[in-house]
């Protein structure tokens, strides 16, 4: 009787239907971009000192923000859910600000490593576009990203 009471917590959480795929632990944190290439360059750029990037990843959603640290204004943010399926690591993104980007409500995947306290992202952003004669959203421009995160450290 003793040994069903122990794993009946346990037979009740594998049935769980709210449970999903666990997240890379790893991500889990706040990361500072480090360095970035967007579109056709070559090479790394680093982040400016007039510019801060913090991304905060918790077990399921995700949020960044850039901002001046010389003055605290907020440049942007954006946030959402995510998901880690095999190497990929997926944003759901909700909100973004500047508002006049198509970017809420799409999906995108990246290549994702981690070595150390470094996390790098390479993938495609897709700029989309409503259709009137359908209401579909389609890609209609897309750019290549990579960047490089730190940890924050505690």
């Amino acid at each position: 009787m003793k040994f069903l009471l122990l794993l009946t917590p346990f037979l009740l959480g594998l049935t769980d239907p709210g449970d999903k795929p666990a997240p890379n632990e790893k991500l889990i944190g706040s990361w500072n971009l480090f360095q970035y290439k967007y579109g056709a360059d070559e090479n790394y750029s680093d982040v400016p000192e007039f510019m801060y990037y913090v991304k905060n990843i918790t077990q399921n959603r995700f949020s960044w923000c850039s901002y001046n640290p010389e003055d605290g204004k907020v440049i942007g943010t954006g946030g959402g859910t995510y998901e880690v399926v095999g190497k990929q690591y997926i944003e759901s993104t909700d909100f973004w600000y500047p508002s006049g980007t198509s970017i809420p409500g799409t999906k995108t995947a990246f290549d994702y490593k981690i070595k150390g306290n470094r996390w790098t992202i390479s993938g495609y952003i897709k700029e989309v576009e409503l259709m009137p004669a359908t209401g579909e959203m389609v890609p209609i421009d897309s750019v290549y990203i990579s960047e490089i995160w730190m940890r924050i450290s505690d």
